[in-house]
């Protein structure tokens, strides 16, 4: 990381904080001050431009009249390692490796106009010991990662960050847990360290926006309550119950530690500080895919599933007002729908989703106490390219009264909301390689009716090992 590191006083927003110099660097979870990082793009491009060649290597030869330069269909860019990845799942063990960066640039609008990226090298493995040693019911997770890049939302100056994968530099173990079903995998506990935003606020259709709040989960989860959040999880429990397949109810208790990364800089310590969060969710789900890539296969009818839920995050520590008044806790509850609307087909999963969101919390002390999700997107809009998708989204982001009221008082702009706008397009170029183009569209940028508006272009490209 860069020798020079601030972290947020999150009762104040980038916006209208004083900056000492252009090199501030306004964060959604955390603020950091940090020197341009230098970018593994040489590694991106050889990947990526490698990749039909090591497509091919150990795959079988290719049929008469094949295409000399035809891919084969592989899921991994490094495949089966020769046949031991699928003896390895068939034991229980699984392991997931990607590479994942965005880069994006704003040519107008804004505090400023720049382009920055953000990449991320992620190693997940789960263990189930179903199969290992025939322990029912008892599974294992655990991801760490390397990420680095520049906060393109920072520089800004938006509420909304037009990355989800935007954080600290850092070399960390994630998270990780034990888990164990019980009443017939009705009943499960999960102990470990938890990235609360994988699970509480998060969006079921995540991944098919770059935008942070709808990319990942509601934007001010942290800011407003400090839920902790990928990649920087920590230590908590949670119990969950599911009498039917339709019907689930949930809570955790995870520790809301403030600054986690500098507080458990490498995610091995275990880190319990300030006061926890308590989490609690309830969900209905209509008409779930049995497929693993979310079709009905034997379905002889069409099939629409969605996911209805409702949850809350309560921490009874000190939050501060904008007079810097300290009280005592604070909460924010959130509501998501998310439903097929159309299929082109029974058992195929072609066709229009749509997805609605929105969260609150007192804006005594939560600054931007207020936000609006909402998205559509389209699996496959063209027949022959049944990966692909086409997805667009609008994020409304609100300065609660308190908060724009006092600073007008100290002098500043009058702050409102900020409305953003994304479309893209995923290219599933290979099994193993996306390519996403993006654009996105902010509206008073900060909730600053004085800034322009500011276009934001750019991409991202991630490459599963």
């Amino acid at each position: 990381m860069g020798k020079r590191l601030r972290f947020r006083d999150f009762s104040v927003r980038a916006t209208d904080r004083f900056r000492d110099d252009a090199t501030y660097c306004a964060h959604r979870r955390l603020s950091l001050c940090l020197p341009r990082p230098k970018f593994l793009s040489g590694l991106a491009l050889l990947v990526i431009f490698a990749a039909p060649l090591l497509a091919q290597t150990n795959a079988a030869a290719p049929n008469v009249g094949s295409t000399l330069f035809e891919i084969p269909s592989r899921q991994y860019l490094f495949g089966d390692w020769g046949g031991k990845r699928t003896v390895l799942e068939e034991k229980g063990i699984k392991f997931d490796f990607f590479y994942i960066s965005d880069m994006q640039a704003n040519p107008s609008g804004g505090l400023q106009q720049t382009q920055a990226g953000w990449e991320r090298f992620r190693g997940t493995i789960d263990i189930n010991f179903d199969r290992l040693i025939q322990w029912q019911g008892v599974s294992f997770h655990a991801t760490g990662l390397w990420q680095s890049g520049a906060n393109l939302g920072g520089k800004i100056g938006t509420l909304a960050n037009p990355s989800d994968l935007v954080s600290a530099h850092t070399t960390r173990l994630d998270s990780f847990w034990l888990q164990q079903l019980f009443l017939n995998n009705k009943l499960r506990i999960r102990a470990g360290q938890l990235a609360g935003l994988d699970f509480y606020g998060n969006q079921e259709y995540g991944g098919s926006w770059l935008i942070e709040p709808l990319g990942y989960a509601f934007g001010n989860l942290f800011s407003s309550i400090y839920e902790s959040f990928n990649p920087a999880g920590t230590p908590g429990a949670e119990v969950r119950f599911a009498p039917t397949r339709s019907f689930y109810l949930k809570s955790a208790v995870m520790a809301g530690n403030r600054n986690p990364y500098q507080q458990d800089p490498t995610g091995t310590n275990f880190q319990i500080s300030d006061t926890p969060n308590f989490l609690f969710e309830t969900g209905y789900l209509l008409n779930q895919p049995d497929g693993k890539d979310g079709t009905s296969a034997h379905s002889t009818a069409k099939s629409y599933p969605g996911e209805y839920k409702f949850g809350g995050v309560y921490n009874g520590g000190k939050f501060t007002d904008p007079a810097g008044r300290k009280s005592s806790g604070n909460y924010l509850v959130y509501g998501m729908a998310s439903q097929a609307l159309f299929r082109s087909q029974a058992g195929s999963n072609r066709g229009l989703d749509a997805t609605l969101g929105f969260d609150w919390s007192p804006g005594d002390v939560s600054r931007e106490n207020k936000q609006i999700t909402a998205g559509v997107r389209f699996n496959a809009p063209f027949a022959h390219r049944a990966k692909d998708r086409v997805a667009a989204g609008f994020v409304y982001s609100k300065i609660s009264d308190p908060f724009r009221n006092f600073g007008a008082l100290l002098g500043g702009p009058l702050l409102g909301s900020e409305k953003a706008f994304e479309l893209n397009y995923s290219l599933q170029v290979t099994p193993y390689f996306l390519l996403q183009p993006t654009f996105q569209y902010y509206v008073n940028v900060g909730g600053n009716p004085n800034l322009s508006n500011a276009p934001v272009l750019g991409f991202r490209t991630k490459v599963t090992f």
